[in-house]
């Protein structure tokens, strides 16, 4: 029965030790050589031991702080406590903590979106965005909202980005500090946001808890309190006075004693302060990022571009590297002709061009040498761009020494190239195959919108600008017709026809003229207009006379009219440098090698190789320029295209079409 008591009485004791110890945030607290300290008055019957179990407190760091207090403390005493320790105790509550869900991303599809390029930009599968957006699978229109959920595990652990739409009032350094990130992270991971961009809606990506990633350990020199010993005031003493015994601050006494009026017999706390090395682990922090002029400074240095003191003797000038990939082909050496003719133009300017011309040396077996040496170039040449003629199979090397340098890739030809997609240095100069389609959808629906659609020749599933015009439309309105009874097609009297022709043959498209001139001498009230595919600009100058007869359209990512006033300017200074006129060509290369240059070095140069600032306008000849990043985080393409029209009055229009 006794034993039964003991077990009792003990369990009784443990539970009301458990449910006595309380939190010391209420207590008093005291600021110590620039550290928070708590402060409890002992009462009577207190004890260390006692004290340190009621706030759950370390014994051992208790007794070393207040090693004046002794055994017995006396009523009255000040007893001392770190704030920080209390605070980490309570599992560190000032560190980031990841939600468990994160909000799914919300992606309003721009123009010359498609489902993949939405999957790719997210890092995604095309089947999950079919599986939350079933309507997707059918056809995305600009505006359309496209979900995508977040997976919290991978964002956690580092091996995925959160996308996170920016709100009214947020602020780069916000971001980063509850994403337990660093503002250069955000811009390295962003390169198309900056201080002078960062916009409400925009969608960033952001490498959640990155700053644990990049803890160091460091020595530093760190001033605390080795203890707190205690005086008994005498008589007549002042705080001056006891700062002279003691050889403490007055200001430290005061702080250790707040509110304690100096009289006999008062025990006052003496902070004892040592300054000792300690390592500890450091998360990067960069003071920088409190202001906006340091959050520029960051910027120029993710961009590379020149910092404070950093102005180098090269900061001046333009310096562009122009890649050929075959130093044999015609299309190289015109596009080469075309930009020094450009270059010749400018060279007035009121700074110094530097440029040079390299070569993928394709005779050579070893195509990792090539790379090396060429790599070793670019490094001594230190170029601002570095434009490039590949017209299949862009050197990935290429794209990625642009991102590791902040140096501009242009990609002038290869449309099927996707590294823009991802890669913040790629420049993607002709129009994207999905983008020009959607485009050319869009005008055909805003300008020929009303007239009935006839879809000529055999239909081709690969025909991507026919899916875009064909889905604008009533299906039960589209007439089809194949080449062999085009001819026969009943028009309605004062109807209007938009005939979209498949075929791309030259033999095919004389057929199809053929018969359009035939519908027309037969319903001369009758509208009818031709659209033919981006193919048809091969034949056109050929066939030009009955281009104009039959009112013929077709898209283009470029057109160079050498009878226009313009092109007859180029033909004449490409004459005088070279001894004859450029090749003609689609396209027409020495042309490209001149609007490239003509447009983009004087770019650097108004905008300081920053990509990010606005470009002045150029005056192409050939090829629109108007760049658009992919998002925050990808490069750049030009969505500006044509729609070429021979019209019956002789003329040549050239519909500019862009966003």
């Amino acid at each position: 029965m006794k034993k039964y008591i003991l077990c009792v009485a003990a369990a009784m004791f443990v539970f009301f030790s458990a449910s006595a110890v309380v939190s010391a945030k209420n207590l008093p607290k005291v600021s110590i050589a620039g550290s928070e300290y708590y402060m409890y008055e002992v009462k009577k019957g207190d004890s260390l031991y006692g004290i340190a179990n009621r706030f759950g407190w370390n014994i051992d760091r208790l007794d070393e702080l207040n090693p004046s207090l002794g055994n017995k403390l006396e009523k009255g005493a000040k007893v001392y406590y770190p704030v920080d320790i209390e605070e980490r105790n309570d599992d560190i509550s000032s560190e980031f903590t990841p939600p468990e869900v994160y909000p799914v991303i919300r992606h309003v599809v721009k123009k010359g979106d498609s489902v993949y390029s939405i999957a790719k930009m997210y890092g995604v599968s095309i089947d999950k965005i079919y599986l939350y957006n079933p309507s997707s699978k059918n056809m995305i229109r600009r505006g359309d909202v496209i979900t995508i959920p977040q997976e919290t595990e991978a964002i956690n652990d580092g091996s995925s980005f959160l996308y996170y739409t920016i709100k009214d009032g947020d602020t780069l350094a916000d971001i980063a500090n509850g994403f337990n990130t660093s503002v250069e992270q955000l811009l390295r991971d962003n390169r198309g946001v900056s201080e002078d961009n960062f916009t409400s809606g925009d969608i960033l990506r952001v490498s959640v808890n990155s700053n644990k990633d990049n803890t160091v350990m460091k020595e530093v020199d760190e001033t605390r309190i080795a203890r707190i010993e205690t005086y008994k005031a005498e008589k007549n003493d002042t705080w001056e006075t006891v700062s002279e015994k003691t050889g403490v601050e007055v200001e430290e006494l005061l702080e250790a004693n707040s509110g304690t009026s100096l009289k006999k017999n008062v025990q006052i706390a003496i902070p004892v302060i040592e300054t000792t090395t300690v390592e500890k682990e450091i998360e990067p922090y960069d003071e920088r990022e409190n202001t906006l002029e340091g959050r520029r400074d960051i910027y120029k240095e993710v961009h590379m571009l020149e910092v404070g003191d950093s102005v180098s003797e090269l900061s001046n000038s333009v310096s562009i590297a122009l890649m050929i990939e075959d130093p044999l082909s015609k299309r190289d050496n015109e596009f080469t002709r075309g930009a020094l003719l450009a270059i010749d133009r400018l060279k007035n300017a009121s700074y110094p061009i530097r440029f040079k011309v390299l070569c993928d040396n394709k005779t050579q077996a070893d195509s990792v040498k090539v790379a090396e040496s060429i790599l070793t170039q670019l490094e001594d040449f230190k170029p601002d761009m570095v434009v490039t003629t590949y017209e299949k199979n862009f050197p990935s090397w290429l794209a990625e020494y642009g991102e590791e340098n902040g140096v501009e890739i242009v990609n002038s030809f290869d449309v099927k190239s996707e590294l823009y997609m991802e890669n913040p240095s790629m420049i993607h100069l002709l129009t994207p195959s999905a983008y020009f389609s959607e485009e050319v959808g869009e005008w055909a629906a805003s300008n020929l919108g009303s007239y009935k659609l006839v879809l000529v020749g055999k239909e081709d599933a690969e025909d991507a600008f026919a899916e875009s015009i064909i889905g604008r439309r009533d299906p039960a309105s589209i007439i089809k017709r194949q080449l062999e009874n085009l001819a026969e097609t009943k028009l309605e009297e004062g109807g209007r026809y938009l005939f979209y022709c498949y075929p791309t043959s030259r033999e095919d498209i004389q057929t199809i003229i053929s018969a359009i001139d035939y519908l027309n001498e037969n319903n001369p009230f009758t509208e009818i207009k031709v659209m033919g595919r981006p193919s048809w600009i091969t034949v056109a100058e050929s066939m030009k006379e009955r281009f104009h007869k039959a009112d013929i359209y077709f898209p283009s990512r470029f057109f160079f009219d050498h009878t226009s006033g313009q092109g007859k300017d180029f033909i004449a200074i490409y004459s005088a440098a070279y001894g004859h006129g450029p090749i003609r060509s689609f396209p027409t290369y020495a042309v490209a090698g001149y609007d490239i240059a003509n447009f983009f070095i004087p770019g650097i140069a108004s905008n300081d190789g920053d990509f990010n600032a606005a470009i002045p306008e150029g005056n192409e000849i050939q090829t629109p320029i108007n760049l658009e990043r992919v998002g925050n985080w990808g490069g750049f393409f030009n969505p500006s295209a044509y729609i070429i029209r021979y019209s019956p009055y002789g003329d040549i229009e050239k519909i500019l079409i862009r966003r």
